[in-house]
């Protein structure tokens, strides 16, 4: 890596060889803090380097951005994160499994090395050192899943449940196991993806990783797969004794206590590890004496373990319970598990070398110093890199730039190369020219110059310009959970549900009943059926009770629609009438909506070119891990693009699961063939916002950028204007301020909407005759009903984002009365991790006194008001401060709803937060829980004032969708309780509550189908029964909810009008899920294939009575007719009422009456497009 020849560059410098060379067991450096990630390079190589380094910062950021550069650095050196907990020692909520299998993988690697292994380097923030922790970390027990001879499945339970992996039924999250059959599914918190062991007996014959999305088998992995615990203490059989002797001694935590005495692992329960343990042991004490320990910024870091120190004391004597641990019980107070002060931390270093790296100097005599000279760039980037480049040159420095990623490497070589400097890659054993700048690959945001040493080093800031994110490593990894879409299963008795032919009922229970064919041998079956409860058919009577098959789920869909809807009578004429009222109007709206389709096939739009060099040099450049979804998404926008017509897709996805990097991505494409684009954004902030996005992404690039919006100048405006007209602006970022009169674009390729939403009808319409033949993007996290209609029916394309990033954990959300201790609570948590805080009060007049009210519940925040009365440059100025954390807490209105991404700001309070609408508080909720760090979300009320039922239900849906990717699941929640307009005006909202939302889109899907001439085959009501054992048995599928599942998906498979194929991916998906299906799925399997055939055969009934097949179809022409008595001679067919009656086969099988009712059909009622078929009888 060219990090190696940088590092002897450095070290050759005389104040560095000193440094480098002294051998005192405490020694302080003071060096510019740029110089810092270098000089700890240079010490963990030097000769006779201790073996290990333990490396401290004063936050877990800048823990992170301390190993991402040694990382770029050096490839030669294992490093190791040792994260410190979410939580605090004594809050009753357990820090992420994920964290746990960091910090044990980083102990683990501690007590393996052995002396003339590679370097190893721990970094951790001094959070992580001065908590105590369970002595016994170094030696619990991890597993090992691989192929060949392994421990019974009883056995692997047992072992996963005491290392705290957490029993399902279905595994979603890190952490979890599921066993079922002979299949064990499990999901280790540090593995890319969850795997999955088939077992014959005690042996594991394969493991494969496995899709949480749809659960599907990928890889096989030959690999062992290590799993380790998924806690920090395990309920050993001394833990367990110990907590049920003190379960009567601990008032408060009873029942803690009592989970754990029972040997289950609970949320919290590490709170109690100082009662629970025999001791509590230094993280110090992992390290070997040899251990080199480097302190970053020793004043940052002392000050920062002081503070944490106070503030876990003033948590303990506030006693809050109410919003962390969901109950009003105090913390309990255990000495043992307090945090350490810095001077014990350095008691417990003992003889360890400690170096520390100042910045400040304090003068001491003993002090090694470095000098440097900052560059000296204002911003950096550009003319006024190139011009500091030369400069450099022509005094005789050695000029090095550094660059993250190939692509970043091969582009300053370019740049540099375009204003005829020489310039190349530093490689190992390259020889360069002084007047040849070298490049280097590594991770340095700022950059230095050593004048002693005629060398100066550009950090990416400098020489790109812009902001430079921390950059993970891109490891390629897949993140845990993609969310399908709303699923209509999901359901709990009492919700509304929609049957396509009977109305809309009521869900109570899923259950089995016998099944007999009646007649005087009478075969008893049992089927399972979902039970819904309609109105009564009489005044006074009980409800109607309506058994569906489970093959006929597809019928089936969630109520989503206005109020609480009026149950469906049973063979009333009500729902028939509701039915084809909704449908007439559907049917006029579907005339307009395909006139604006056709019209956009029809336009010539510009087919944009694939991608070239440049645009993968950009991509390249991200800083983090795309999602799956974000990749998928990203393709079928350049896709579009490429395509002659116009593309108009939505992007929904929830906030911040990057739908803006996509639009980076995009809009970079259509700069690529001379095209301009807009950025429309509903704020003025977040136009300053995705300016400073776009900026750093195009940083490296000759991409001009300009933004408009009641913040620019009459000036700035009036330039920004010319150019668009002119075409020397690419991109604009504005308003709709974009879409007034007096702008005009010179060749607009691209017009991207965010927050899709906040746009009303006047701007849509302003937009559409900007963009008759321009491609569009949108871009929402909560849909409107209008957008979600358009997308669903097909009139635009949509792209979901359902995966969260990674490292993203789901938003803590509580909901509660107010009261100022659970505030100061909420804000004092917040300051102890250097974060800060969005307290939002919605009404202007007051919003100062709750500032001030605040600044004296906590004094030492630092407080700031936005509201949207403010003048235009002090709010800018007030919402700028904030973001480079000039103030802690931010009390605000909801100006700060839409699009603010401030990633240090992770607890949001929300006063009086039932007089919001849904989709607001889940667009507030987003604000937060943007990078690493938990977030915690506080929707509070008034507790003198009665909360609405409306208004309760919204804050119940936002408790219950606190889950990442909630957002399609909200907007669907927000559609049922305003009710559901079009796009072209409101008068549909009583057609969707009639029919419900479902129903009417697949009306619509309909009516649109049939103009556009792509009608789908007509869907009858079809009873189907047979006496054949066809059922998923408990015994392959023990849960009720995954049962569900499967048979939604075998009835969806039996639609006509979907692909063929589909049932055969389902029997394949349950082969890979469950094990080979056993002989009644194997029936089921069968009929299914038999509905989907009757169904297209327009059958309305195929059912067995007594001895004979009743089978009722389309009228039998004389020519079939003919055929029937030829092949079943004892037959019958009543032509008025268009049924046919045939004798059963003798001593039939399950599956060959499946087979013989397939061939009853081919030759009754055979399909026009096919030859005839002879039929099949069990007596050939």
């Amino acid at each position: 890596m060219s990090g190696e020849q940088l590092r002897e560059a450095l070290s050759r410098h005389p104040s560095i060889a000193r440094v480098l060379d002294s051998a005192e067991s405490r020694v302080d450096v003071v060096a510019a803090k740029q110089l810092h990630t270098l000089l700890l390079d240079a010490l963990i190589h030097r000769p006779g380097a201790a073996g290990i380094t333990l490396v401290v910062t004063a936050s877990s950021r800048e823990s992170d951005q301390t190993r991402a550069t040694l990382r770029s650095l050096s490839d030669d050196v294992d490093v190791w994160e040792l994260p410190a907990w979410e939580t605090l020692p004594h809050e009753r909520m357990s820090p992420h499994p994920e964290t746990v299998a960091r910090r044990l993988s980083a102990i683990r690697a501690l007590s393996s090395h052995q002396s003339g292994d590679r370097p190893l380097v721990i970094v951790a923030s001094v959070r992580a050192l001065i908590q105590p922790v369970n002595p016994d970390l170094g030696s619990l027990t991890w597993l090992s899943l691989k192929p060949g001879p392994s421990m019974p499945l009883e056995t692997w339970s047992a072992e996963l449940t005491r290392l705290a992996y957490h029993r399902v039924d279905l595994v979603t999250r890190r952490g979890e196991f599921a066993i079922r059959g002979g299949i064990l599914d499990v999901f280790p918190p540090l593995a890319d993806l969850p795997v999955r062991a088939d077992f014959f007996g005690s042996d594991i014959d394969e493991v494969t990783e496995f899709h949480v999305a749809d659960q599907r088998s990928l890889d096989t992995l030959s690999e062992p797969v290590d799993i380790p615990p998924a806690r920090e203490m395990l309920l050993t059989d001394d833990v367990r004794r110990r907590a049920e002797q003190l379960v009567h001694e601990y008032p408060g935590v009873e029942g803690l206590l009592a989970k754990i005495s029972a040997g289950v692992a609970a949320e919290g329960m590490e709170s109690l590890q100082p009662v629970l343990l025999d001791r509590l042991a230094p993280v110090l004490d992992f390290f070997p004496e040899d251990t080199h320990i480097v302190e970053l910024e020793p004043e940052r870091v002392r000050s920062r373990a002081l503070s944490l120190i106070e503030t876990n004391r003033e948590f303990l004597e506030a006693a809050w319970e109410v919003a962390a641990g969901g109950s009003r019980e105090r913390p309990i107070d255990f000495h043992a598990g307090e945090f350490y002060t810095p001077k014990q931390l350095l008691e417990q270093a003992g003889p360890r070398q400690w170096s520390s790296l100042h910045v400040l100097d304090s003068g001491d005599v003993g002090a090694l110093r470095v000098p440097t000279d900052p560059i000296g760039l204002d911003t950096g980037g550009g003319d006024q890199a190139i011009a500091a480049v030369k400069s450099f040159l022509d005094d005789g420095f050695r000029v090095v730039v550094s660059a993250a990623g190939h692509g970043l490497v091969d582009r300053a070589i370019n740049v540099l190369a375009d204003a005829d400097i020489p310039a190349a890659e530093w490689l190992p054993g390259a020889d360069l020219g002084p007047q040849t700048v070298a490049v280097v690959q590594a991770s340095l945001a700022e950059g230095l110059a050593l004048p002693d040493q005629s060398l100066v080093v550009f950090g990416e800031r400098d020489f790109f310009g812009g902001k430079q994110a921390s950059r993970p490593t891109r490891s390629g990894r897949l993140v845990a959970k993609r969310r399908d879409g709303v699923n209509p299963l999901e359901l709990r008795p009492g919700d509304f549900v929609v049957h396509e032919i009977h109305g809309i009922g009521r869900f109570v229970e899923v259950t089995s009943r016998e099944v007999s064919t009646g007649g005087r041998e009478a075969k008893k079956t049992i089927r399972e059926f979902v039970v819904l409860e309609y109105a009564p058919g009489k005044r006074g009577s009980p409800p109607d009770k309506l058994l569906v098959p489970t093959d006929q789920l597809d019928l089936l869909s969630v109520y989503v629609g206005g109020e609480t809807p009026a149950l469906s009578k049973m063979g009333g004429s009500e729902w028939a009438q509701a039915k084809s009222k909704a449908r007439k109007a559907v049917r006029d709206i579907a005339v307009d909506l395909v006139k604006l389709y056709s019209e956009r096939m029809a336009q010539p739009g510009f087919a944009f070119s694939p991608d070239n060099e440049l645009q993968r040099e950009l991509e390249d450049a991200f800083a983090y891990v795309e999602t799956p979804d974000q990749l998928q998404t990203i393709d079928e926008v350049k896709a579009d693009m490429e395509r002659p017509i116009p593309m108009d897709r939505l992007i929904a996805g929830d906030v911040g699961f990057g739908k803006t990097e996509i639009a980076v991505r995009a809009a970079f494409k259509a700069c690529q063939d001379g095209k301009q684009v807009a950025v429309l954004a509903p704020t003025t902030l977040l136009v300053r916002q995705h300016m400073e996005t776009f900026q750093e992404r195009y940083a490296p690039f000759p991409v001009r950028l300009a933004s408009l919006s009641r913040f620019s100048t009459a000036a700035e405006a009036k330039k920004v204007i010319q150019g668009l007209a002119d075409g020397s602006i690419d991109v604009v970022i504005g308003t709709h301020r974009l879409l007034s009169d007096q702008v005009s674009f010179h060749d607009l390729g691209l017009v991207i909407v965010d927050e899709e939403q906040r746009f009303g009808v006047e701007h849509k319409d302003r937009l559409k005759k900007l963009r008759s033949n321009v491609d569009v993007l949108a871009m929402s996290a909560t849909p409107i009903p209008r957008t979600l209609e358009m997308a669903v029916t097909g009139i635009r394309e949509m792209s979901t984002l359902q995966t969260p990033p990674e490292n993203r954990h789901p938003i803590l959300t509580f909901v509660g009365e107010k009261s100022d201790q659970q505030v100061v609570a909420a804000v004092r948590r917040e300051l102890l991790r250097e974060g800060q805080v969005f307290y939002v009060f919605n009404r202007v007049q007051g919003i100062y006194d709750a500032a001030s009210r605040l600044g004296e519940l906590v004094p030492e925040a630092r407080i700031a008001v936005a509201h949207g009365q403010m003048g235009e440059a002090e709010l800018e100025q007030v919402m700028v401060d904030f973001w480079e954390g000039d103030y802690d807490v931010l009390v605000s209105t909801t100006i700060i709803e839409t699009g603010i991404d401030v990633s240090n700001a992770n607890t949001l309070i929300v006063e009086r937060a039932d007089r919001f609408g849904l989709a607001q508080l889940h667009q507030l909720r987003g604000r937060v829980g943007r990078g690493r760090e938990r977030a915690y979300a506080y929707f509070l009320f008034d507790p003198e004032k009665p909360v609405g039922e409306t208004a309760h239900e919204r804050l119940d849906t936002l408790a219950s969708h606190s889950d990442l990717g909630g957002g399609m699941q909200i907007a669907m929640k927000d559609l049922e309780l305003r009710g559901a307009g079009n796009l072209l005006g409101a008068e549909q909202a009583g057609h969707i509550a009639g029919v419900g939302f479902d129903l009417y889109l697949r009306m619509m899907s309909e009516a649109i189908g049939t103009f556009r001439g792509d009608v789908a085959p007509e869907q009858t009501e079809l009873r189907l029964e047979l006496p054949v054992d066809a059922k998923i048995p408990d015994e392959y599928i023990d849960s009720d909810r995954l049962r569900l599942e499967a048979y939604q998906k075998l009835s969806h498979a039996a639609a006509p009008s979907v692909e063929e194929g589909l049932i055969d991916q389902v029997v394949e998906e349950l082969t890979d899920r469950y094990g080979s299906p056993p002989l009644p799925v194997a029936t089921l399997v069968h009929v299914t294939g038999l509905r989907r055939l009757a169904q297209s055969r327009g059958l309305s009934e195929v059912l067995v009575m007594g001895s004979k097949l009743r089978v009722v179809g389309p009228p039998l022409p004389d020519s079939l007719q003919v055929r029937l008595a030829r092949i079943y001679p004892q037959s019958s067919y009543m032509a008025p009422a268009r049924v046919v009656l045939i004798p059963l086969p003798d001593n039939h099988g399950d599956q060959a009456l499946v087979t013989w009712v397939e061939g009853v059909i081919h030759a009754l009622y055979p399909d026009p497009q096919e030859a005839p078929t002879p039929a099949e009888t069990l007596d050939k």
